[in-house]
This record gives C-alpha cells, sequence and structure tokens, in this order.
C-alpha cells in the first residue's frame, strides 16, 4: 500500500518562497484535489515530487526519502499529466496511447496485439474509441487532452499527478474524467493528486482536498461542505500574479 508523507516542505524560486512548512500524509487508495490561488504553489508541488525543482524538507513514499528514487517518473513509481503536452509529429491516437505501457516492455520490444487491444478497450471507457485511428494533431484540445489521460491510465503507476485534467473538457466530460478516476482510485488502489478549479464536479466523491492558499491543516476530507467553502475562499481571495 504506498503511502506519501511530506515534512516541513519549503521550497521556490530565486528570492519568493511558494510552499512553507507543507505537512501531509496520505495512504492509498486515495483522491486528493489540490487547490489554490495562482502563485500559491500547485504546480511547484508537482515539479518538487517529478525531481524538477530543489526543496527543502522531507518527501517520503513508502518511508522512503523521494531523493532516493533516480528519476520517479521514469520507474514506475510516479506518472505525471501537466497542463499542456506537445506533439509536432503526425501519430495516431493508438500508437500514442500505447506508449504509456514503454515501461512494461523490454528494450527494442515491440507492441503486441493484445497490447493495441487494451487501448482499444481503455479509449471505449473514455468513451473516445472513436478517435483510435485519427491523427493526434488533428483533434480538439479537449479530445487531446482525453487521449493524454488514457496513455498516462496505461503507465499504471502507483501515484499519478494530473494538473489541471478538466480544463479544456465540456460538463459532461468533466464529470467523466471525475468519476473514471475515482474508480481508478477504488477499483486500483491507486493514489492520485490532482490539481484541479472544478471543486463543483467534486460533490459527491469521497477523498481529500489540500488547499495550499490556506494555514489550516494540510488535508480536508472532501465533503459537500469543505467544497463549498474552499469555493468561497477561493473566490473571495484576490488573485497573485
Amino acid at each position: 500500500m504506498i503511502t506519501l508523507e511530506v515534512k516541513n516542505l519549503v521550497a521556490g524560486y530565486e528570492q519568493r518562497v511558494l510552499i512553507r512548512n507543507l505537512f501531509l500524509w496520505v495512504q492509498a487508495p486515495a483522491f486528493v484535489a489540490i487547490v489554490g490561488h495562482n502563485g500559491a504553489g500547485k504546480s511547484t508541488f508537482f515539479k518538487i515530487l517529478t525531481h524538477s525543482l530543489p526543496y527543502q524538507g522531507q518527501i517520503l513514499i513508502n518511508q522512503h526519502e523521494l531523493k532516493r528514487f533516480a528519476n520517479p517518473a521514469n520507474s514506475g513509481l510516479l506518472s505525471y499529466l501537466p497542463q499542456k503536452n506537445t506533439v509536432t509529429f503526425p501519430v495516431k491516437v493508438r500508437d500514442l496511447v500505447v506508449m504509456g505501457l514503454f515501461r512494461h516492455k523490454r528494450f527494442f520490444e515491440q507492441y503486441s496485439e493484445q497490447d493495441y487491444l487494451t487501448v482499444q478497450q481503455l479509449l471505449a471507457r473514455l468513451e473516445i474509441a472513436h478517435l483510435l485511428h485519427r491523427e493526434f494533431t488533428e483533434l480538439s484540445g479537449g479530445e487531446q487532452q482525453l487521449v493524454w489521460l488514457a496513455q498516462l491510465m496505461l503507465q499504471d503507476a502507483a501515484i499519478c499527478l494530473l494538473d489541471e485534467p478538466t480544463q479544456q473538457l465540456d460538463i459532461y466530460h468533466k464529470k467523466r474524467v471525475f468519476s473514471l478516476l475515482y474508480n481508478w482510485v477504488t477499483e486500483q488502489n491507486k493514489l492520485i493528486l490532482c490539481i484541479t478549479h472544478d471543486l463543483a464536479n467534486l460533490y459527491g466523491y469521497t477523498g481529500y482536498l489540500l488547499n495550499l492558499s490556506k494555514d489550516a491543516p494540510a488535508l480536508e476530507i472532501l465533503s459537500a461542505e469543505t467544497i463549498r467553502e474552499n469555493i468561497a475562499y477561493l473566490e473571495e481571495k484576490p488573485q497573485l500574479v
């Protein structure tokens, strides 16, 4: 059972500290929604977890210091879906998604028919099976985001980081993505950390909320009351640029 523990975390850029004295402990299966105003340190937190930014304090995964892992994003321990991914070459959706299996393959091992069948089944769950043979670069922004989500799910990492995964989606697909992520947590024992502004679409789900703009205890139970409180808090406080 995977655990993530953060002790007295401090991080930022040059003279500006964005995260100060952060403590939290969470164990899979769990869904953690991360919110906060601009400049609160949401993306910074993910950069720390993916070894893209130095920090002070401790981050422990299953009681092992994060710094001991050479590259957690390439080890199968952690997967990361940023706000924007760029593809500049022609590639079909099925060939992009199947790349999520690269960690499970030996060097130069080819993808099998079963691998592509798995891709097709996953796209069907995401209700985008009709995109299977489309060119990725010809898709809309929302369609591309769902394709990236499929690739992330195929990586099957223990800890999954998602930065605004529903940002470009319509209302129906926002709800659909959160439903899929929650089912993924409960059925596959995943630990998902999700930066999001779509708090209203999290009503009814069980999990935790981390508001990096607050000095309150790090993790709150994801209930209707805490969602309403945090929506009000985020709407009232001026945005930082």
